[in-house]
């Protein structure tokens, strides 16, 4: 190819070209490279430089010409050039490499200079402006140090690991929770901690995300079975994130140990379900069986006068609008008629509502009240019941807020009992949140092990949460027992305390849990939890 030809490259075929035009195309290329160049001889004197605006050595370059690096340098330099000189005088052929800084803060200035030996031994020597890749590596390193640090000193156990399923991280807590030490378990596959029964599911899980990308529990926290290095399996919570890196997709698993809250929610389970047989289990002095039947007698006198209250107020306002509408209603207007009727309505309504609580109350417990279990959503079934009670809530200025996650909160359950519940607990909400407020209303996924059953199935629920004053600790599971009601109700607040006590009936019927709690900062959780669906409890 011509010389001139517009395709031809120089350093292709240098000896295609005069040594005219080489040396001008090596001076273009010199001229355009941002970096600052000195070529000094074998002695250590200067002879030739390319400035930069990236890199200040202090002197202008042109009275460095002719002078001795110990003399034209300054100190940081002069001693890397002279260490350099020494190393390419034994490795004629090598490369010397250093990085250097000059500056003060807040300006100090980062520079990589390689020197290489040229023609006729001479040294040029290559300053590079690194200032801000370091910049970048600080900043990196940083962050990854605050992210170790973090992690390594979570509460929690936090394990990462490829989406071959090897463990990439494993930090202090799981170390103390699983036994193993950080390099027994790098290196090795997730399922060193899964039990045996469970370590092919989780290899599928992994298997059919990489083959179709459907996720199942990223996002989602869960309960499982985790297994110890001693062989001990143990109950854990767990929640999984996922993250791209330039090798591929890892995955961060942070695992609670709740062995501990296990066997407290059993406790509680057996006491809350099994009290006569732990009462007859358990030898209790004269004083607690006498102050627990005073208790209870006192509950239930309390319960007869409210429930008498409560049946008297409607029947007494029934009779006497009747006998008024009686007495004037040749003499008083149609529009007042209307209003004695309205009256009427409502408190025949309010004694009904009154009425099929107590025969509520008696089908549950003679196991008569019937179910029909079908596939529902649960939350179109909690904005029927929020519908209901609009008019209600629009004239004390309440919000109820559905934390709608755009899915349908699907499970096998009946549509008119869950109705009950939700009202049930709404209603009881009104009666202590203060107006112009709101309700939460949220729905959560996982597992847990339904009444009367040792397997885990998966579950779904709703959490209500109001911002008033709480419930007193003392009451938290008191207030779903028949006879018994918060303590703030026996303040002011009328009712009959039968509303939660069959709600926690019509749960339990349905296998699953209803259990109340006081927020951290403010107001109570209500929760219901039921199973997704009743062929897993077969």
């Amino acid at each position: 190819m011509a010389p001139n030809s517009s395709f031809s490259r120089i350093w292709q075929n240098p000896s295609d070209f005069p040594p005219e035009a080489v040396l001008r195309e090596l001076e273009n290329l010199l001229r355009s490279n941002p970096d600052f160049w000195l070529k000094i001889n074998r002695d250590g004197i200067i002879v030739d430089y390319k400035t930069s605006r990236f890199v200040n050595i202090g002197d202008k370059p042109e009275t460095l010409l002719g002078k001795h690096i110990d003399v034209g340098l300054p100190p940081y330099l002069r001693e890397i050039t002279a260490e350099a000189l020494a190393y390419l005088s034994e490795k004629k052929s090598q490369v010397f490499w250093k990085e250097y800084s000059y500056g003060e803060e807040p300006n100090i200035r980062h520079v990589e200079v390689r020197f290489v030996v040229l023609y006729e031994g001479y040294i040029m020597s290559n300053h590079r402006d690194i200032t801000e890749r370091k910049r970048l590596e600080n900043a990196f390193l940083e962050s990854e140090s605050r992210f170790l640090s973090m992690a390594q000193n979570a509460a929690d156990s936090i394990i990462i690991i490829n989406d071959d399923g090897i463990i990439q991280f494993f930090n202090k807590t799981a170390e103390n929770t699983f036994g193993y030490t950080h390099d027994e378990v790098i290196g090795k596959n997730v399922t060193i901690i899964i039990p045996g029964e469970y370590k092919e599911k989780h290899d599928e899980y992994l298997r059919r995300y990489k083959a179709t990308g459907t996720q199942h529990i990223i996002g989602v926290g869960r309960e499982l079975i985790a297994l110890r290095k001693s062989g001990e399996i143990f109950p854990c919570e767990l929640s999984v994130g996922e993250f791209k890196t330039k090798s591929g997709k890892m995955f961060t698993g942070i695992l609670r140990d709740i062995s501990q809250r296990k066997i407290q929610e059993e406790e509680l389970y057996q006491y809350r379900n099994h009290l006569e047989e732990l009462v007859e289990s358990q030898t209790m002095d004269l004083k607690m069986s006498k102050n627990i039947a005073e208790e209870a007698s006192y509950m239930k006198s309390l319960f007869l006068a409210n429930i008498s209250h409560e049946l008297k107020t409607p029947i007494h306002a029934i009779l006497s609008y009747a006998e008024l509408g009686e007495e004037k209603s040749a003499t008083v207007t149609p529009e007042k008629i209307k209003e004695y009727f309205q009256i009427i309505d409502s408190s025949g309504k309010r004694l009904l509502g009154l009425l099929e609580n107590l025969l509520d109350i008696a089908k549950l417990e003679s196991g008569k009240m019937r179910y029909l279990f079908e596939k529902n959503c649960l939350k179109e079934t909690a904005k029927f019941v929020i519908n209901e009670m609009r008019v209600i809530l629009e004239k004390r200025g309440i919000t109820v807020v559905l934390l709608d996650k755009e899915e349908r909160w699907e499970a096998e359950f009946d549509y008119e009992r869950i109705q009950q519940v939700i009202r049930n607990i709404l209603s009881n909400a009104l009666k202590f949140i203060p107006n112009d407020t709101n309700i939460e209303i949220s729905m959560f996924r996982r597992e847990f092990i339904p009444r009367k059953t040792q397997s885990y199935v998966n579950g779904i629920g709703i959490q209500i949460r109001d911002f008033g004053p709480g419930i007193p600790p003392e009451d938290l599971d008191k207030i779903f027992e028949k006879f018994i009601q918060s303590k703030q109700v026996k303040a002011g607040t009328k009712g009959t305390g039968l509303g939660l006590s069959i709600s926690r009936e019509i749960v339990n019927d349905h296998h699953g849990l209803l259990y109340a709690e006081n927020h951290e900062t403010k107001g109570a959780i209500f929760t219901m939890l039921i199973p997704c669906s009743r062929e897993e409890l077969r």
